[in-house]
């Protein structure tokens, strides 16, 4: 078994108004190490309650906790309260099919 914990804040860039906004990383935990190679039955993968990781020879240690940081990521970070870039000064929303609606009717 191998118990891994990650705690910190990153910096991450908001999809909407492209600001930072920090997020509280907490990473905790529990891989089952597994020989690669071995099959498990369908009870044990379907089990939610344990994450198996197979081992080949020797275990990167920086590769596995890199890939549980990256897995408890948002997958597009955004502030709570955050519109579009410009959608407040935007004014008055201009339909662009309104000048059609002029022409119908009109002979060519």
């Amino acid at each position: 078994m191998l118990h891994l914990e990650v705690s910190g804040v990153i910096p991450l860039a908001c999809q909407r108004c492209l600001a930072a906004i920090p997020f509280d990383l907490d990473v905790d935990c529990q891989l089952e190490l597994v020989p690669a190679g071995v099959e498990l039955s369908q009870d044990e993968l379907e089990d939610d309650t344990r994450d198996f990781l197979p081992v080949e020879r020797e275990l990167d240690v920086v590769e596995v906790v890199e890939d549980e940081i990256l897995l408890a990521l948002p997958v597009a970070p955004r502030h709570e309260k955050c519109g579009l870039p410009g959608a407040a000064d935007a004014g008055e929303r201009i339909n662009p099919f309104a000048q059609l609606s002029a022409l119908k009717g009109k002979p060519n």
